[in-house]
């Protein structure tokens, strides 16, 4: 059974179509309409900037001309420029010319790009300012007139293209933030429509199936007050009646019995009794026990809003670490920027199996709480970081509570799917996961290029808060019990034996992490942020291609996997896809290649990463047999993480010696290195004995 399976997919399709069916149509015509209006307003505005600039710059010119400089022999111009132009971006040079028209000074761009426009106009006789369209460039001339007279003109040029590629940028920012705010409706709704529709008709239905073989023992556990609510009141009032009927037929045959004076009489009334009960069960104590159906889709929205809160930092977390950077002795700056990502990849390892082992003895409803704890306080403190020492600390302090979060939530999805549907309840946690990651790593960078860092993170606390309420509210405090114990360190350690099971670890999971954390989590923002052209929502827009892909990928792989049965043959080959798209860089230019690259990692993953959860059962079923599948799927989890450490702080090392482009190959070379051995061991994975006299025992 495919590993990613789950029974809401069809639902929240459906919600989806709905949802773009109903929102989309309204917010592209209000968009559209919205965008017209801004883009009219804006040019008079750029205008009216540019001429209050020339006039600025005219003042002081005319006030070093009136000393007795002539125009042509002003020093520092480019000087005096050069601030003008760094605070104003949309304009594209400051010049300053003669009476004919030549050009005495520039900055900005080339002045025999521009020369013969001016050579060509006449601006002698223009005692105002003057809006003229020169070439690519909206030019405004401003008159230098001097106690001698009109000696020439001051320019401000801004780019034609500049308020079209500003509404260009504006619409793609609320594409992405309508994106976002589909799918968070569709949660929303998909969560209101399992918890309130179909989750207590599932359960009506459990208890009319048991009615329908004649055990009126059991009734709806719903309590709510709404439509389905009411339906499920009246559906449980029914078995009430009947089991009042019930009782007082029983009350009056053992009437019937104890009277009558005829034993066939008795006899037959007994005969009566005994086939009522055969055909008949009812509750013992008198009152129906209620009957109350835990789902995974109990957990799926404060796990998706918990997700959703951690990830809106992903596109400008080493931005954000490099603004706080202090030196840490011993470490390379490169390496104090990997630190935090790494450190945080770390807490979350080694917290997970405690974590775990307290979701079994306690319930997923506290450990989910006790995360949210440290999670919010990291949250909190994070946006209030005044250097990397205490980032790192409040980073440490988030991944605790991610740890624990989502070990409840993993957890509780092992309680209360049955082992045949423990592949479905999986489904609603990565789907979760995943949804959560596209509309995180979107808007936060669209987030932070509006209001900053720091307020990103404040969102992120307020969103862990809702959280906690939703978990307190919705969640019962008394939990399934857990199925199967929590293993003991001696069998993961045999599990570790099992040399398949080690070379799918180490040769293939750790090096998807690897290139996870080491390539989109720490050099794709720091290499894109090199470009001055590409700013944060571009990066979280580019960033987005890979849960993108992975979501795209991951539900086609794992069909193909269960057709075809080639599981290891797709991880090596997804594997291999990662390794290559790393190494892209050597061939073309970075920001060119980077989109590529992380796309094809997307692909790489989503290749992968389902094939290897669907080979465990095959590749370790002793190991299921005696520690339980839940187990040893969460060790694998655990294994990987290693790579989630390492791949931070490996590209940190190669950045000194190769730079940002050359970090990204060598971690290109280092992943397609352990898959290419992957891919070759994998073909000895069918020889030999799956026992344990295999290792020696």
């Amino acid at each position: 059974m495919a590993m990613t399976l789950d029974r809401t997919r069809p639902l929240f399709i459906r919600l989806l179509l709905l949802v773009l069916i109903v929102l989309v149509p309204p917010v592209a015509w209000v968009t559209i309409d919205a965008m017209a209006e801004f883009s009219q307003g804006l040019i008079p505005e750029m205008d009216k900037k540019a001429e209050t600039i020339g006039r600025d710059l005219e003042a002081s010119i005319e006030r070093a001309v009136n000393f007795g400089i002539p125009l042509d022999k002003l020093e520092g111009m480019g000087e005096f420029f050069s601030p003008v132009l760094a605070a104003n971006p949309e304009i594209r040079y400051l010049a300053v010319t003669d009476r004919k028209g030549n050009v005495l000074f520039m900055q900005g761009i080339d002045k025999a790009s521009i020369e013969s426009f001016y050579t060509s106009a006449d601006f002698g006789e223009v005692d105002h300012a003057h809006k003229s369209i020169l070439g690519p460039f909206i030019d405004m001339a401003q008159p230098l007139v001097t106690k001698a007279g009109r000696v020439g003109q001051v320019h401000v040029g801004t780019d034609q293209d500049y308020v079209r590629e500003r509404l260009m940028e504006i619409a793609i920012d609320l594409a992405v933030v309508t994106l976002v705010a589909l799918l968070i409706a569709v949660e929303i709704l998909l969560f209101v429509v399992t918890f309130n529709i179909t989750g207590p008709m599932r359960v009506v239905g459990t208890v009319i199936d048991k009615v329908r073989r004649g055990d009126f023992g059991f009734m709806a556990g719903v309590t709510s007050d709404d439509e389905v609510g009411r339906f499920v009141h009246g559906f449980n009032g029914a078995i009430r009646y009947a089991d009042t009927l019930f009782r007082r037929l029983e009350a009056y045959l053992d009437e019937v019995k104890s009277a009558h004076f005829d034993p066939g009489v008795v006899e037959q009334v007994r005969d009566i009794e005994s086939r009522v009960k055969f055909l008949f069960r009812f509750a013992r104590t008198g009152q129906p026990e209620t009957v109350n159906e835990h789902q995974a889709t109990d957990i799926r929205l404060p796990l998706f809003l918990f997700v959703f809160a951690e990830e809106i930092s992903r596109s400008f977390m080493p931005l954000y670490i490099r603004d706080l950077y202090a030196p840490i002795p011993g470490l390379s700056p490169e390496m104090v920027i990997g630190l935090p990502i790494a450190l945080f990849m770390l807490v979350i390892a080694l917290a997970s199996p405690s974590a775990a082992m307290l979701a079994n003895r306690v319930g997923a409803r506290r450990v989910f709480l006790i995360g949210l704890v440290p999670a919010t306080i990291g949250f909190v403190m994070s946006a209030l970081a005044m250097s990397v020492y205490d980032l790192i600390l409040w980073r440490m302090a988030t991944a605790l509570g991610y740890a624990f979060i989502t070990m409840a939530c993993q957890g509780y999805i092992a309680q209360v799917s049955h082992q045949q549907k423990r592949a479905q309840g999986l489904g609603v946690y990565v789907g979760a996961v995943l949804t959560a990651s596209v509309c995180g790593t979107g808007f936060g960078g669209v987030l932070a290029e509006r209001v900053g860092y720091r307020t990103t993170f404040w969102v992120a606390a307020i969103l862990t808060i809702v959280t906690a309420v939703l978990i307190y509210r919705l969640l019962d405090s008394a939990q399934p019990n857990a199925e199967t114990a929590a293993p003991r360190k001696r069998e993961f350690l045999r599990l570790l034996r099992n040399w398949r099971f080690s070379v799918l670890v180490a040769f293939a999971a750790i090096p998807s992490k690897i290139a996870l954390t080491g390539f989109l989590f720490f050099l794709v923002p720091l290499t894109l942020s090199q470009n001055p052209n590409i700013d944060l929502g571009d990066m979280a827009r580019i960033m987005m291609a890979y849960p993108i892909s992975v979501v795209l990928m991951s539900p086609l792989v794992a069909r193909f996997a269960d057709h075809v049965g080639w599981k290891a043959g797709l991880v090596a080959v997804g594997g291999l896809i990662g390794g290559a798209a790393l190494v892209l860089p050597f061939f073309w230019e970075p920001v060119v290649v980077i989109p590529v690259s992380i796309w094809l990692l997307g692909i790489s993953q989503g290749l992968s990463a389902s094939p290897q959860l669907a080979m465990i059962p095959d590749l370790c079923w002793t190991e299921c047999r005696i520690m339980g599948q839940t187990n040893v799927l969460a060790f694998l989890r655990l294994a990987e993480r290693v790579g989630s450490f390492a791949g931070p702080l490996l590209a940190a090392c190669f950045i000194p010696a190769y730079g940002y482009n050359g970090a990204i190959i060598a971690l290109g070379v280092v992943v397609a290195g352990l898959a290419s051995v992957f891919a070759l061991l994998s073909f000895a994975y069918h020889a030999g004995p799956h026992i344990e006299t295999e290792w020696g025992e």
